[in-house]
């Protein structure tokens, strides 16, 4: 059933979906399986943020994050206080979001689970990064971008780096973030990630351009 919900329709129909999850729910509930009842109220929850209701979004994550608790499932738990706070920050409630995050990342570290510290770091750093505190969010990208190098996450790297670079830009450390775009450029051509690279290519023809370098832009404007 969850695959069903999940892989079948979540992303293309996510109100069958949602349908779908209710079953896995009275399923799960019926023989008292809260591992199951806590992923079908994260399908439902995942459906409502496909259709950008995130009221409701919010309403069945907390709900999955009650049963997970309830179940000592502290994966689970992670996972859902980091989805409550990705939607959060969607919202732009900083603090909120950073109250969820805060405490993913303190149940993610007592299970030594890297793959959500290192995310949750990253997220924080994103919200000191919007919060024009460049200092703060250069310090938690690098200990996502540690993390994620500890998991050989070649796709995460990338895109640390290039968060690194662009505060680098905003500090005016030209150089420093030439240096990790650069580094960020050759993982996501290695991956064949096209948006990254797109992206990456445009960040730094904007750095070249700044300085006065003409032709390293417009040789920049042509690869992408």
């Amino acid at each position: 059933m969850k695959s069903i919900a999940w892989d079948g329709y979540l992303f293309s129909q996510p109100d069958s979906a949602f349908y779908f999850a209710g079953l896995q729910y009275k399923l799960a509930e019926s023989v008292s399986n809260k591992k199951w009842m806590a992923d079908a109220l994260n399908t439902q929850g995942t459906s409502f943020y496909i259709r950008q209701d995130y009221d409701k979004t919010i309403d069945y994550y907390t709900k999955s994050l009650i049963i997970a608790e309830e179940d000592g499932n502290k994966r689970r738990i992670a996972g859902c206080l980091n989805n409550i706070g990705a939607v959060y920050n969607l919202l732009g409630n900083d603090a909120k979001a950073m109250e969820y995050y805060t405490r993913g990342l303190k149940i993610a570290e007592e299970i030594g689970n890297k793959k959500f510290i290192g995310n949750t770091l990253l997220n924080i750093g994103m919200i000191y990064h919007d919060k024009g505190d460049l200092a703060k969010a250069l310090d938690y990208y690098i200990k996502s971008l540690k993390i994620a190098e500890e998991v050989g996450n070649k796709k995460g790297i990338a895109d640390i780096l290039s968060s690194i670079g662009i505060v680098n830009n905003d500090l005016g450390n030209y150089d420093k973030a030439i240096k990790y775009y650069s580094r960020s450029l050759e993982i996501y051509e290695l991956l064949e990630q096209y948006d990254g690279i797109s992206k990456t290519l445009i960040n730094l023809g904007s750095i070249y351009f700044d300085q006065g370098d003409d032709e390293k832009p417009l040789n920049i404007t042509l690869e992408v």
